[in-house]
């Protein structure tokens, strides 16, 4: 309710009450309440945006300073952040952006005295390399030349000379064992020296260095003994390694030994997962206080052995390192005036070991005497375990022999090297033939000198001995010409890169003079096995095929009696007519048209990889998968066998050149299970197979005609009739065969071989006069007693039309059944002396007639008939 006073214009007072319901009172209040509550909603919201945008203002420059953070800790350092905003944060980028300038422009530097020094290693290690060179080249000489004046090169020499001599040789080993130690040392103290970790027998690898060392014996009274069990587990160790090893521990027992035993043992430890490794000796011992020091670098027991025995105080150090390089430690128990031993350990392997290298470990004795080994690293197979236990027996044999028959090539730029090598095989009666340069060496090969070997220097100017080498294979096999490299680059890499060349051998320099002769022994009796068996192979190939050799050869039982059952085809040809052509020749002409066509044969058959049984006279019986089972060992049979009457017709154009008769060929060929093997005595043996299926070959073939291959329905089952174009098909019963059998007629094979025969229909044509004849019906190889008359009706190039005069039923001949016929020209007063003989053909005929096939005429009666169908066709 609202009272409002109010006045009127007479002066009166008045009172005006309004009264307002109470709904309409509130809700104009309700209105201005909700709309206040709207407004104060809205402003929260755009309070809170704001906050949040300027939140986002602030951080996200914070947010690319933490994420270029995370950048730079992952190696990107090109970081540069162009943040504006509060000064605060624009002062921090800026600082950030030099810092990471700074970090990025620092870790370049570093990387390039990284490359300055990874160059400058490997400059080094080059400089070692070539230094090493240069200096075993003149100690090759220095050695050489006077270990070959004290053998008496150049004369006699005084004793007092030779011991000087001796002494020369002497102080240039000790040079080269120290440049080959500090090349060693300086390897191990960069760990450069990767090891080639294998299973490897102790006892083997002992024997071969107790082996090398008796050289070092010098003639001391002292006993080299491997105590090592043959049945001891092998270790797993770098082989090469560990030869050094023994080599430097055994050279060090003997060289401080006067006499007594060096021994080497070993015993299992740490629950038989480690061997310990004794090298002792009953030499002069170590004193107590200089145990540890002999492991130090250029150390020594004391200034008295190092005068007295020489040495670097490098083989104990180094041997230390590579025994910790294997994961095992080494000691020493040494008593003065007792003897000492060494101990070190290695984990057993729980493989077989390997088969010994017979390489020596230390760099300048580089051993490649196992040259199975060697034949394994080069790109062509060379030598077999079995030739090269021939070659090193026959080493001792060759001793008997005049070296003298022996040339070598020596190629070397180095005229100290040329003569030293030049000493040292002339001693021994070789043949020496120098060349300063590869160009050299090679124009001398090429002017058909070929030498039993050739030593070659590696490091030449001009041509190289890897380039060499190369040239030379590209001529001359490794068995054919052996070459081996000598240089005192002993790098692995270097050797490798040699093998890989083609080199046989690698010999570093400078070399023991035994060792050298030994290799050379080695290769050229190598070469001569190797010679021998080329013969061998070639000789015996004449008589049977190159995978009966191989399997003779080659195979443990290739010489074993007995045979396999094994499923073959097999293919049988044979001459028409032959033996009545070799009646008219001399034996020597006969033997001259006989090898003429088998080698033509011979040449075809080994084409398509079949394997020649035998040659039967003029026949020929050959396998296909006899010793090396095939899938399409009946489709090459087939493809052989069209080949083979291809190949007849270009025989026959050198037979016409020679004047005599063309030769015509049938073939059978037939696939079923035979027995293959040696068969014979330990004296008398030979390569073949037996069984009905050979038989039944054989008389498929003999109803051939010429020109015809005719294959078994076994052999059309395993090639398919799709393949093979069929000219007919013949139900036949051949002798010794219960049932009688279908036999096809093949002209060529489809395929991958594609090769087929052209083939000319015979067109019979009437004669004019009928020449008379008598036949006679052949019953396999014998001649049958009737004898019947007939005529010649009609003739063809190849065939006739016989009609018979007999009336008896057996005047006919069966089917495919051969003849013998004489004629009786019009013209001639008797018959034709010489036989002529003919294959009755499966053709429709009138009842007295039948065709045939001549399969051998007589040089008068080939030019009759000859005459005769000349003037029908004309």
């Amino acid at each position: 309710m609202q009272i409002s006073p109010y006045k009127d214009e007479y002066g009166l007072n008045w009172l005006t009450v309004i009264v307002i319901p109470e709904d309409e009172f509130m809700e104009e209040i309700n209105k201005n309440t909700k709309l206040t509550i709207q407004l104060c909603l809205l402003a929260l919201a755009i309070a809170l945006g704001l906050g949040l945008l300027i939140v986002q203002w602030i951080t996200k420059p914070i947010k690319k300073l933490s994420k270029a953070a995370s950048t730079i800790s992952h190696g990107e350092l090109n970081q540069n952040l162009p943040i504006k905003g509060f000064r605060e944060l624009v002062i921090l980028a800026e600082s950030f952006n030099k810092m990471t300038k700074q970090l990025a422009e620092s870790l370049n530097n570093l990387e390039r005295k990284n490359q300055e020094l990874q160059q400058l290693d490997k400059l080094k290690d080059e400089f070692l390399a070539n230094t090493s060179h240069e200096l075993r080249t003149p100690l090759n000489g220095i050695i050489g030349i006077a270990d070959s004046m004290r053998d008496g090169a150049t004369g006699p020499v005084s004793e007092l000379q030779k011991k000087n001599l001796s002494m020369i040789v002497g102080s240039g080993d000790r040079l080269a064992n120290l440049v080959n130690n500090i090349l060693d040392f300086s390897k191990l103290r960069h760990r450069s020296i990767k090891l080639q970790m294998g299973s490897v027998g102790m006892r083997e690898v002992t024997e071969i260095i107790l082996a090398f060392s008796r050289i070092m014996l010098g003639g001391k009274d002292l006993q080299l003994i491997n105590a090592i069990p043959s049945d001891f587990p092998p270790v797993e160790a770098d082989e090469n390694r560990i030869q050094q090893i023994l080599h430097n521990l055994v050279g060090n027992a003997i060289k401080f030994t006067d006499s007594g035993v060096v021994k080497v043992s070993a015993e299992l430890i740490d629950v038989n997962t480690k061997i310990a490794i004794t090298v002792s000796d009953t030499g002069i011992g170590i004193p107590e206080d200089k145990h540890e020091a002999i492991f130090e670098s250029f150390e020594q027991g004391d200034g008295s052995t190092e005068r007295q025995y020489g040495g670097t105080g490098l083989g104990l150090p180094i041997t230390k390192k590579l025994v910790e390089l294997h994961g095992g430690n080494i000691l020493v128990k040494s008593t003065p005036g007792i003897g000492s031993e060494f101990t070190f350990t290695l984990n057993i392997s729980e493989q077989h070991p390997q088969s010994s290298h017979l390489e020596s470990s230390t760099p300048n004795q580089i051993s490649l005497l196992n040259t199975e080994h060697l034949a394994a690293s080069v790109p062509e197979p060379t030598y077999l375990e079995s030739e090269i236990n021939q070659a090193q027996t026959s080493i001792l044999a060759s001793s008997s022999k005049k070296e003298g028959e022996f040339k070598i090539l020596i190629v070397d730029d180095e005229p100290v090297n040329l003569t030293v090598l030049s000493n040292q095989l002339s001693l021994h009666n070789y043949q020496v033939i120098q060349a300063n340069n590869g160009q050299k060496a090679l124009d001398i090969l090429a002017q058909d000198f070929l030498p039993d070997l050739i030593l070659l220097d590696v490091m030449m100017p001009g041509m190289t001995g890897y380039e060499v080498t190369q040239k030379v294979r590209k001529t001359w096999s490794l068995y054919q010409l052996p070459i081996m490299m000598l240089t005192a680059k002993n790098r692995v890499s270097d050797l490798v890169i040699g093998l890989e060349a083609g080199a046989n051998d690698y010999l570093s320099k400078p070399f023991q003079k035994e060792e050298l002769l030994a290799r050379i022994k080695t290769h050229i009796n190598l070469k001569k096995l190797r010679t021998e068996k080329a013969h061998i192979r070639q000789t015996f190939g004449r008589y049977v095929t190159d995978e009966v050799v191989d399997n003779v050869l080659e195979t443990p039982e290739g010489l074993k009696l007995g045979g396999e059952r094994k499923k073959v085809t097999i293919l049988t040809s044979d001459l028409r007519g032959f033996t009545n052509l070799s009646e008219r020749l001399a034996p020597e002409e006969v033997v001259s048209v006989l090898n003429f066509y088998l080698s033509s044969m011979a040449d075809i058959i080994i084409s398509f990889q079949g394997t020649i049984d035998e040659f039967m006279g003029d026949g020929i019986l050959v396998l296909f998968g006899a010793l090396n089972p095939r899938k399409d060992d009946a489709k090459r049979a087939i493809a052989c066998a069209v080949a083979m009457q291809q190949e007849i017709k270009l025989v026959n154009k050198k037979m016409a050149a020679w004047g005599y008769s063309p030769l015509e060929m049938g073939i059978g060929i037939n696939t079923g299970e035979v027995v293959v093997g040696n068969i014979g005595s330990e004296k008398r043996t030979k390569y073949g197979v037996v069984g009905n299926q050979v038989n039944l070959t054989y008389r498929i073939e003999s109803y051939s005609t010429s020109d015809e291959i005719l294959i078994s329905e076994t052999t059309l089952i395993e090639v398919g009739e799709s393949l093979l174009r069929i000219d007919g098909q013949k139900l036949v019963q051949p002798k010794g065969v219960k049932q009688p059998i279908n036999i096809y007629n093949i002209s060529g094979i489809a395929g991958e071989y594609n090769i087929f025969l052209q083939k000319e229909e015979e067109i019979f044509l009437d004669l004019g006069e009928e020449i008379l004849i008598q036949y006679i019906i052949l019953e396999g190889k014998h001649v049958a007693e009737n004898l019947f008359s007939g005529s010649l009706v009609k003739l063809s190039a190849k065939g006739a039309l016989v009609k018979s005069d007999s009336r008896e039923t057996n005047s006919i001949p069966s089917v495919l059944t051969n003849i013998k016929i004489n004629l009786f020209p019009s013209n001639n007063l008797g018959p034709i002396a010489d036989d002529i003989y003919g294959k009755v053909l499966d053709k429709p005929v009138d009842s007295g007639y039948f065709y045939i096939l001549f399969t051998s005429k007589p040089p008068e009666v080939k030019a009759l008939l000859d005459a005769q169908y000349s003037k029908l066709i004309n």
